[in-house]
């Protein structure tokens, strides 16, 4: 084990010339305070009449919690205009999504894992994902406290007992929530042994809504929620157009991740490298050479060009236009052996090579990229760029981020009910073991530290559940219906997404209409006006309201169940 002095007074004036512009206010409930948005578009001041009534109903009827997660998802410049709180456990439907403020999708699991290191146990207090960034910097002895992240040292051994690790590897389960974990409890023995030998969390939430990929990635990667970091969901709103935020590269990202400031003070000497499928997770890493004085950090992805899929099997391990000039992609990673091996492994799990996996025509999955042989494919490309690229070899300690993307693509298609999570579940476990056996051998036993989590969980099947699927295109039928009617040829809805809704603000005030009265008039939706399909609603269901709370997204800065509680520190 070596040690390394970090450099803990260049990392705080880092931080702060990083941060200070990107910082979002506490919720204010003063009545004295104007009405005036902030850079980052927090509203202060007064509630009018019908926003102080939505306020104290969303207040009385959704659980603090709740909320506060939603508010630490929003921030006014790049949100939805309109935040929408399902009851729990609905969905608003345009798939099996998991984007949810809720617990099942929320809860993920933490494991800390490094013998010489860590401090083995159970540790049960409550966390965030925000909290990682900030452990594994104390790990490295580099500090990085943010706003929204403390380092949890309670599961480190005392400083004069350890060293620094040649490699810290921070480890993605996409979409392995807790409820995933708890719903195939066979399946994952070797994290379980794991998790004996480490340090294992035992309440921790992604911390801030919707529970998704971009938004996990970047809390897990900057120890900031989306509020400050920008990273609100799956699309943004800048400069009056949506997008998806690593469309244009990685400068959507406004906070800076551990990895650009801890690279940078050590004069980019760290391997610091991201292997994963999107260039959304590449942001739990880094900005690259985007942040000042940062270099080309490795970055392996899978994406097509403004894809809408998550990865695919038609392409080639890549970097997409607009990141590829900040990172740099390994020129061997598309010459190791193909997906075709280890669909083939899969096939013939059953006894009979057939082209399926269990009942589901393999071609119709990518070919076998939507199953479960992407994660061994995967791998072996992981432990290529390791070995190649000298990760651990040296006395500087290095950094390497992992997103396994199997389980996530799999719940989308069977949901965590499905028996083909079971074998997600069951060989991404047997990767793991893999994979530690691997860090041992070329790095050193007691030589690495690992985490592994999730960015979120997964959408059960609502017959499971029990939720009720609120059509995504019955709303915006709806809304167009009554709130567009003048003609124009002008969309009033710009997208809606599981948890929010962006509106062409001038279309609809043109139509003598408000946020106010858009907010009012979907919170009285019933499931009779919003069921998906032919899944009508259970019988004396009908008039049952599908949403818990609909509201302006300014109304969350000034929510007085957050206020009267503090509830700005985070």
């Amino acid at each position: 084990m070596r040690r390394w002095a970090g450099a803990a007074a260049c990392l705080a004036l880092l931080v702060a010339a990083c941060t200070a512009g990107a910082e979002a206010t506490a919720p204010s409930g003063d009545p004295s305070a104007g009405a005036s948005p902030s850079a980052g578009g927090v509203v202060t001041g007064p509630l009018s009449g019908g926003e102080s009534a939505l306020a104290r109903a969303a207040c009385r009827d959704v659980p603090r919690e709740i909320l506060l997660r939603t508010w630490r998802g929003m921030r006014l410049d790049r949100s939805g205009d309109i935040q929408l709180i399902p009851k729990e456990p609905n969905f608003v439907n345009g798939g099996l999504t998991h984007a949810t403020p809720f617990d099942m999708t929320q809860d993920v699991p933490l494991l800390l894992y490094g013998p010489g290191f860590v401090r083995p146990g159970v540790y049960d207090r409550p966390i965030t994902l925000a909290d990682l960034a900030p452990t594994l910097g104390a790990i490295l002895r580099f500090p990085f406290d943010t706003p929204d992240g403390d380092p949890q040292t309670q599961a480190l051994l005392p400083e004069a007992e350890r060293g620094v690790p040649r490699l810290v590897v921070t480890v993605v389960w996409d979409s392995a929530g807790v409820d995933v974990l708890q719903r195939w409890p066979n399946d994952w023995p070797y994290l379980r042994s794991l998790s004996r030998r480490g340090a294992w969390f035992t309440h921790v939430t992604v911390g801030a809504s919707p529970s998704n990929t971009p938004v996990g990635h970047s809390i897990i990667g900057t120890g900031t929620f989306p509020r400050r970091n920008g990273f609100v969901d799956e699309y943004v709103r800048v400069n009056g157009r949506l997008q998806k935020p690593n469309e244009n590269g990685p400068g959507f990202l406004l906070t800076p991740t551990l990895a650009d400031l801890y690279d940078r003070a050590m004069g980019n000497r760290p391997k610091v490298g991201a292997v994963a499928t999107l260039s959304a997770h590449i942001m739990m890493m880094s900005h690259g050479a985007m942040w000042g004085g940062g270099d080309r950090d490795i970055a392996v992805t899978r994406e097509k060009e403004f894809g809408r899929t998550a990865g695919a099997e038609d392409v080639r391990w890549n970097l997409t236009g607009d990141m590829a000039p900040f990172y740099r992609l390994p020129p061997y990673v598309n010459d190791l052996p193909p997906l075709s091996e280890y669909v083939d492994e899969l096939d013939r799990a059953d006894g009979a090579l057939d082209g399926r996996w269990r009942d589901n025509d393999i071609a119709q999955l990518a070919n076998g990229f939507d199953t479960p042989a992407r994660t061994p494919f995967q791998e072996t490309l992981i432990e290529t760029v390791i070995e190649r690229e000298g990760f651990g070899a040296d006395d500087v300690p290095d950094l390497l981020f992992l997103n396994y993307k199997a389980i996530d693509t799999v719940g989308h298609l069977f949901s965590a009910d499905g028996i083909e999570m079971s074998d997600a579940v069951r060989v991404q476990d047997e990767t793991l073991r893999r994979l530690v056996a691997f860090l041992d051998e070329h790095v050193g036993h007691g030589e690495w530290v690992m985490a592994v989590t999730a960015d979120h969980g997964t959408q059960r099947d609502p017959a499971a559940s029990g939720a009720f699927m609120i059509d995504i295109n019955k709303l915006q039928a709806g809304l167009e219906a009554t709130f567009d009617d003048d003609g124009d040829g002008v969309p009033l809805v710009q997208k809606i997404r599981p948890t929010e809704i962006w509106l062409d603000r001038a279309e609809l005030a043109e139509g003598g209409h408000t946020l106010l009265e858009v907010s009012r008039w979907l919170g009285g939706l019933t499931q009779e006006q919003t069921f998906k399909n032919q899944d009508l609603p259970e019988p004396g269901r009908e008039r049952e309201r599908v949403f818990a709370a609909v509201l302006p997204s300014s109304i969350l800065d000034r929510l007085p169940c957050l206020a009267e509680a503090g509830a700005g520190e985070g």
